[in-house]
Formats: C-alpha cells, sequence, structure tokens
C-alpha cells in the first residue's frame, strides 16, 4: 500500500484507453479509491462502478468502447464472469492480485477466462506464503509460461522451498523478471502525487 501503484497503473491506462474497454477488478475495500483517483488523475477516462446492488449494474456493461473503465469487487468477478467474459477487454486489471495467489480457486479460475489482449496485475504482496503463489499470477498473465503446476512444483517450488536452491532460483528469476516492476515506498515517496483531499 501506498506506493504508488494506482496512479502508475492509471498512466498505463490512459496509454492504452483509445484501444478499447478496461476492467479494473479489485477488492470492495479498494474499489471507490480507484474510482477517485481515476476522476482525480486521469479526467480523460470514463471510469464507471460495476458494484452491488445487480438493479446497479444493469447495463453497465452494454456499448463499452474506447476510454471506458470499469471497476468491480473480486466477489463478483466470480459471480458475474459470464457477463464478464462476454465482453472483449482491452485491458484487465488485477488490483491486489493476490486474491488469486491459488490457482484452483473459483476467483482464479473466473479471472483468467476474462478475454483481453493486455493484463496487469498489481500486488505489494505477490509472495505471501510460498514461491507457488508466483504459478496462479502468471497464470493470468502468461498462460502456459510457468508449464503446468506439476512441473512448477517440480522444477522451481520445492527446490527453492526444500533446498533454497539457487539454481532452480535463477532461472524462475530470469523467466519472470521483464514481467516484474519492483517498487519499494522507499524509492517512489517523493515522486508520489499528492490526492484528493477529504
Amino acid at each position: 500500500m501506498g506506493q504508488g501503484k494506482t496512479v502508475q497503473t492509471l498512466a498505463l491506462l490512459l496509454n492504452r484507453a483509445s484501444g478499447g474497454a478496461v476492467l479494473v477488478v479489485a477488492p470492495t475495500s479498494v474499489v471507490a479509491n480507484w474510482l477517485d483517483e481515476a476522476r482525480w488523475f486521469a479526467l480523460t477516462l470514463n471510469v464507471r462502478a460495476y458494484t452491488r446492488p445487480a438493479a446497479a449494474r444493469r447495463g453497465k456493461l452494454e456499448g463499452l468502447g474506447p476510454f471506458d473503465t470499469v471497476t468491480t469487487t473480486c466477489g463478483l468477478l466470480h459471480n458475474d464472469v459470464g457477463a464478464l467474459s462476454a465482453v472483449e477487454w482491452s485491458t484487465v486489471v488485477l488490483d491486489e492480485a493476490q486474491a488469486i495467489k491459488n490457482p484452483a480457486t473459483k476467483r482464479a479460475r473466473a479471472a483468467r477466462r476474462l478475454p483481453a489482449r493486455y493484463r496487469i496485475v498489481t500486488t505489494a504482496t505477490p509472495v505471501q506464503h510460498n514461491v507457488a503463489d508466483l504459478y496462479s499470477l502468471s497464470a493470468f498473465l502468461n498462460p502456459g509460461m510457468l508449464g503446468s503446476m506439476l512441473h512448477f512444483r517440480k522444477h522451481f517450488a520445492v527446490p527453492i522451498e526444500r533446498d533454497r536452491s539457487p539454481a532452480a532460483r535463477s532461472p524462475l528469476r530470469h523467466l519472470i523478471s521483464p514481467f516484474v516492476l519492483r517498487r519499494l515506498k522507499s524509492d517512489v515517496l517523493g515522486d508520489l502525487p499528492r490526492g484528493p483531499r477529504s
């Protein structure tokens, strides 16, 4: 939290806005923050919430096009995956993506069903408990890049966690590093914009 992930992602979405509609999936607790920051820092985006109740969601996914940005919750992702996966998204963002760290959950499976030309995950904790947390994030971002779950466990997770193997850690780092932007709060604090005041 507090590393400027939302603002940096909004900058990327502005750059890609002319390519089509965007979906942002975030925990319920931060959906309002996405809406506020988009309205503050990305005025040209047409931001709409796709949240509860069901009557409020009616029609929100119709006629989407360039500069349209839909924000929804992780819970609605798997509840409404049929409607959400019927849209051809230009970009899909999973915020606080550690929520899909288990690839077998309904939420992770729903995320993988979303059609998108470009995918982004943001998280302050890509690995919460074990190296296997990376597998589900990668399965969403780059399906097949890390092989099957069995292959990943055999060649990466078990040797890294059980044996502390540099021979397994190095190739995994090589595979994922082009897709990871790591920012420490201490590195970026002076660069972060000041948001709206309450």
